[in-house]
């Protein structure tokens, strides 16, 4: 067992010669409880802020150890097995697993190690799946899960110019977005926006130089989610999680606003009700965002109105043919749908422009895009891609960007 710290050392000293971006959400991220849980999608960062947490609590001093849940290690051994040896024989009293929904049994022996080794704590990552209240074991009493997103707009900004930049609450940019577009004052902020939305949203903008990487490795993201965390948690073997990849790829070219359940499964060919259930699957996983009427009832839940990909990143596949006025149509989209759920506002579907949150109308597009169908309706708002500085109804698109 010592040598799991030799593989530790050896891990941190290629992590400390990487580029490190400290965010503010890792503020929010308390150790209190026994159990603390990170989950998000794959490519965020949740490695990355285990071993910055594990060198903060004294890793290089042997208190604080850090290993991934389908190391070789757990081949012969078990979890519990590893705590009760670092309890006994060591001064580590925080183990961080990352990945762990990719050991087998992680819920019964996180329990266990709950309420035998009173003074060790465990933090763990996993995927978006997972799920502490389901099944037979019920951690919401003992354990706490944070969620991790990509980069923000702010986020990237703020590393990008080496410079702070504040928070604004929703209502805070609905009235007053003219005022903070000038407070603002970064320089080709709709460049820098442009760019963002093509590969800003991964960490890998910090840790890749070139594009034709950064994208390879988006790629390989999604591809790890659907074919390794997917296909672990669900049980699914191949043909299924191809049949998932295609969907997932069928989702990016179409126009936004322009795809049911029923369309999907039509072009498919596959059954409704299986092609449901993957985009479920899917939604779970941080593949895919799903937007529902306000007055969803419950047996409308599984067939969203409106599907979207995760991030804006997700949209620049350079093999995927679709045409510049639905790509950008989507993108724009995805852009609000996901800064503004990140940010905990609840996104519904509306009849009448693209987006209703709470009392608010929105409609997206560009800086073209007139207010002709939402002129009667008095809380309605253009968000508009392609301006600066908004009007009274005209809000720029990448103000959005400044929610988290």
């Amino acid at each position: 067992m010592d040598t799991l710290f030799d593989t530790q050392k050896l891990i941190i000293e290629q992590f400390k010669e990487q580029p490190f971006q400290y965010r503010d959400l890792f503020d929010g991220i308390r150790l209190d409880n026994k159990l603390t849980g990170i989950v998000g999608a794959c490519g965020v960062g949740k490695t990355t802020y285990l071993l910055h947490k594990a060198i903060e609590q004294g890793a290089l001093q042997k208190k604080a150890l850090y290993i991934l849940a389908d190391s070789v290690f757990f081949l012969e051994n078990s979890l519990l097995d590893l705590v009760d040896w670092l309890y006994k024989e060591t001064d580590v009293r925080l183990l961080c697993v990352d990945e762990i929904h990719k050991y087998y049994g992680w819920q019964q022996e996180l329990k266990n190690i709950s309420d035998i080794y009173r003074s060790f704590k465990i933090l763990f990552s996993g995927s978006s799946m997972i799920d502490i209240v389901r099944g037979k074991y019920d951690l919401s009493r003992r354990a706490t899960l944070h969620p991790m997103h990509g980069f923000s707009f702010r986020e990237y900004l703020k590393l990008v110019l080496d410079k702070e930049i504040p928070i604004y609450e929703f209502k805070e940019i609905i009235q007053n977005h003219q005022i903070i577009s000038h407070q603002l004052e970064i320089p080709k902020v709709l460049k820098h926006f442009k760019d963002y939305l093509s590969l800003g949203y991964y960490p890998y903008f910090i840790e890749l130089s070139l594009d034709k990487d950064k994208f390879q490795a988006i790629e390989n993201a999604w591809k790890k989610t659907i074919y390794e965390d997917i296909a672990t948690m669900h049980n699914l073997k191949t043909p299924t999680l191809q049949i998932m990849e295609k969907i997932f790829k069928y989702i990016l070219i179409t126009k936004a606003g322009e795809l049911s359940v029923y369309k999907l499964a039509s072009v498919l060919g596959k059954p409704f009700e299986s092609v449901s259930e993957y985009l479920q699957i899917m939604q779970e996983a941080g593949l895919l965002r799903f937007i529902y009427p306000k007055q969803s009832k419950k047996a409308h839940l599984r067939n969203p109105i409106k599907m979207y990909p995760d991030n804006s990143n997700l949209l620049q596949s350079p093999y995927l043919p679709q045409s510049q006025d639905d790509w950008l149509g989507m993108l724009r989209e995805t852009f609000f749908v996901s800064h503004c759920q990140n940010s905990n506002n609840e996104v519904f579907y509306s009849s009448i422009g693209d987006f209703a949150i709470e009392e608010y109308i929105f409609e997206i597009g560009g800086k073209n895009k007139t207010r002709k169908q939402l002129k009667d309706v008095k809380a309605s708002y253009i968000v508009s891609d392609g301006i600066l500085v908004g009007e009274k109804h005209r809000i720029p698109l990448y103000l959005f960007g400044f929610l988290y």
